[in-house]
């Protein structure tokens, strides 16, 4: 297993959880544009 991650890589997984996460839960297109707000 991997225990080390590159900063960007670690954030950019992260976003795509959290992007994923919204989109579960509110409609694609308002998760989208809140997740980019949001960054």
């Amino acid at each position: 297993e991997r225990t080390y991650i590159p900063e960007g890589q670690r954030s950019s997984i992260q976003n795509t959880l959290v992007a994923f996460c919204f989109s579960e839960t509110i409609p694609a297109p308002t998760g989208k544009n809140e997740a980019q707000l949001k960054s």
